[in-house]
């Protein structure tokens, strides 16, 4: 996921260190694939960039920021399941059902006692590789929400309405190896090209960079 953490540490350190748990984790949770090298390779930037500018742990330790910044993971998750519900028969098709989040997101905002905001609007996906790019950030944005939670828990933070950062819990792993096996064979049979992904993920990614960085909208 996207954030940074405290409790003694430099901003820049903590960056370092949750995007190296971060990947650790990911390295954990998959075989090599081709498809995916390509596209962390196409997205490394923008990943890095909402990283080290999001702020997201901070603010979501922070229970006077905690509802806004719950807000904007709500703008973000309901886009991209409005983009890839056309998709989705064909996920299935592949043995994958992408999660749905948001309402797990909105009964935390109800929990918080905040409104649930408007959702995004998005440009209609033309293909399938490019549902699987969008579904690559949502999905992928478990691991590091699992990370978070693990972290914050440690520190005794309270986790009012956060129940949407890990919620698949030790199956977390599982489900990215799933999602690694139904794009890798998409891939590999031509119904979703290359091409398609790396813009999809790349798609997805500037959106979660204009949602989640305060100075981006």
């Amino acid at each position: 996921m996207f954030g940074v953490s405290v409790n003694g540490y430099s901003a820049g350190s903590m960056v370092a260190d949750r995007v190296t748990l971060s990947r650790t984790l990911l390295r954990k949770c998959m075989s090599v694939s081709p498809v995916l090298q390509s596209l962390r390779a196409a997205t490394s930037e923008i990943h890095t960039a909402i990283e080290t500018e999001a702020d997201v742990e901070r603010r979501l330790r922070d229970l006077a920021e905690r509802p806004a910044m719950v807000a904007r993971f709500h703008g973000l998750h309901s886009a991209v399941e409005e983009a890839i519900a056309p998709w989705r028969a064909q996920f299935e098709a592949d043995g994958y059902d992408p999660d749905r989040r948001s309402p797990l997101i909105i009964k935390g905002l109800e929990t918080l006692g905040a409104e649930t905001p408007a959702g995004e609007t998005v440009a209609a996906l033309r293909t399938y590789g490019e549902a699987i790019g969008w579904v690559y950030v949502a999905e992928g944005s478990m691991l590091g929400g699992r990370v978070m939670r693990k972290s914050m828990v440690r520190d005794d933070i309270p986790l009012t309405g956060l129940e949407f950062l890990d919620p698949w819990g030790d199956e977390t792993g599982s489900r990215w190896r799933a999602f690694m096996v139904a794009m890798d064979s998409a891939s590999a049979s031509g119904r979703a090209v290359q091409e398609d992904i790396l813009k999809g993920g790349r798609d997805a990614f500037d959106l979660a960079f204009r949602l989640l960085v305060p100075t981006a909208r």
